[in-house]
């Protein structure tokens, strides 16, 4: 995997520290649209920190806006 696509996808990894479980996977690019396997993991202390796949969503897409602007659009396939 590109490593533009890689460091988006670790700084995302990195905001889910706390939650167990968690799996960001990068599938495929092609087409300017990067999929990616995503589950938020659990947290019991903070349930409301676990990521809902639309919010991983949003957020990756406005990071490679920046980072991998080649990148238009993420899909997420449900990792779980």
């Amino acid at each position: 995997m590109d490593a533009k696509i890689e460091m988006v996808l670790n700084t995302l990894r990195m905001t889910m520290d706390d939650n167990e479980g968690v799996i960001v996977e990068p599938v495929s690019v092609e087409n300017g649209v990067l999929q990616v396997r995503y589950f938020g993991g659990t947290n019991e202390e903070c349930p409301d920190c676990v990521m809902e796949p639309d919010a991983f969503k949003e957020m990756a897409e406005a990071m490679c806006k920046v980072q991998a602007p080649y990148v238009k659009e993420v899909r997420v396939i449900p990792a779980r």
